[in-house]
């Protein structure tokens, strides 16, 4: 490879990694335009918005939370990917390493809670909360992320298709054929990639 083609190559990298980290920020800041962000009982206190002042009017008022940023080492993923036999897509698995939030409503779909902490334990106990569909779509490549906003429709990625990033489609599942027979019924694909999830939420409302 040419000096020249070398530097094309970085440049490109370069360029794409700062439009990911642009991205992500925007991602996250959407949280709190699309979802009221309100606190459930026993949020974690750094979640918590703190009042500027406390006066009758904010004492009145209903506790809201807020995304947390917070890096935490790679390695500690490692457990979670051997549960799922796979990897997140880098995009996911970046805004997993550098941000802790609740289960947020983006209107497209429920994303599941990063709570804070030391590991992923928070996460993947989302991920395998209902145990009929933890057992019929993770073997088959398919790991949930979210849910459907409407209704308990599962989004999962599919671990089985990969494109050159490494980024990988988003399928929503019909949830009762998988509950009442344990078996996969209807299915739509319904991003092309996480990338594309992501650009849609930002840009919805916006």
């Amino acid at each position: 490879m040419s000096d020249q083609s070398v530097l094309v190559y970085t440049t490109f990298w370069y360029d794409r990694m700062m439009s990911d980290t642009k991205l992500l920020k925007q991602f996250v800041e959407s949280f709190a335009r699309m979802d009221e962000m309100l606190a459930p009982e026993g949020v974690p206190d750094e979640l918590l918005v703190k009042a500027e002042s406390e006066t009758w009017e904010s004492w009145r008022e209903f506790s809201r939370w807020q995304p947390l940023p917070v890096e935490t080492d790679p390695a500690e993923l490692d457990p979670l990917y051997q549960r799922i036999g796979g990897t997140f897509p880098p995009l996911y698995e970046h805004l997993l390493l550098s941000y802790r939030w609740l289960e947020v409503d983006l209107k497209l779909l429920r994303l599941f809670a990063n709570p804070p902490g030391d590991n992923f334990t928070g996460l993947s106990e989302a991920i395998f909360a209902d145990r009929a569909l933890a057992e019929v779509l993770i073997p088959t490549g398919y790991v949930p992320f979210g849910r459907s906003s409407v209704n308990y429709d599962p989004m999962c990625f599919d671990l089985n298709t990969r494109a050159p990033t490494g980024d990988c489609p988003v399928i929503q599942f019909e949830h009762e054929a998988i509950l009442c027979e344990r078996q996969i019924g209807e299915q739509w694909q319904r991003w092309d990639s996480f990338r594309d999830l992501m650009s849609e939420v930002v840009l919805l409302d916006s």
